[in-house]
């Protein structure tokens, strides 16, 4: 997942990758459990590059651990061989740095791990910025389709909302 700080990436891969029911709170409550570092979880940002995997049955339903009900406490050494275990099929999402500061980072991210998408999410409260570009040019450098996924619409303002829509 690509994007600009703030946009929701952290919070978004673990709402996908969580049980359906458990949502975030509007204060991070998601995305502290996707966090690799404590530094991450003081000051909400991600710096590191993050892994969840979202596991699905034959039938198409999502497969979830049977040692974690919400998320809380899940420990992925337990948990991931699972949901592996058990899945016809797996999705892993890798939740990749906003922040300007660690754009190497995410270079990386895009660059070595060789994803098949990439998912750039723009949060509709700040719009399309120059971050969100440079996430784009990445990805088409590198000749990644991508698709878009616009964030916390609730928040945005009516005509930030549009010309995000428009630009996109």
């Amino acid at each position: 997942m690509g994007g600009n700080v703030d946009a929701g990436k952290s919070t978004l891969t673990c709402t996908l990758s969580c049980p359906s029911g458990v949502f975030d709170d509007g204060r991070g409550s998601m995305r502290a459990k996707v966090f690799n570092f404590s530094h991450e979880r003081e000051n909400g940002r991600t710096t590191s590059i993050g892994h969840e995997i979202i596991g699905f049955a034959k039938d198409g339903s999502q497969v979830v651990s049977t040692k974690v009900k919400d998320m809380a406490g899940a420990n992925k050494k337990t948990t991931w061989p699972e949901i592996v275990q058990g899945s016809n099929r797996v999705v892993q999402l890798i939740d990749l740095c906003g922040h300007e500061k660690y754009l190497k980072t995410t270079m990386f991210g895009l660059a070595a791990l060789y994803p098949q998408y990439c998912m750039l999410v723009v949060g509709a409260n700040m719009g399309v910025s120059r971050m969100t570009k440079e996430h784009i040019g990445i990805t088409q450098a590198l000749k990644i389709p991508m698709f878009v996924v616009v964030t916390k619409i609730d928040l945005a303002p009516e005509q930030v909302y549009k010309e995000t829509i428009n630009v996109l």
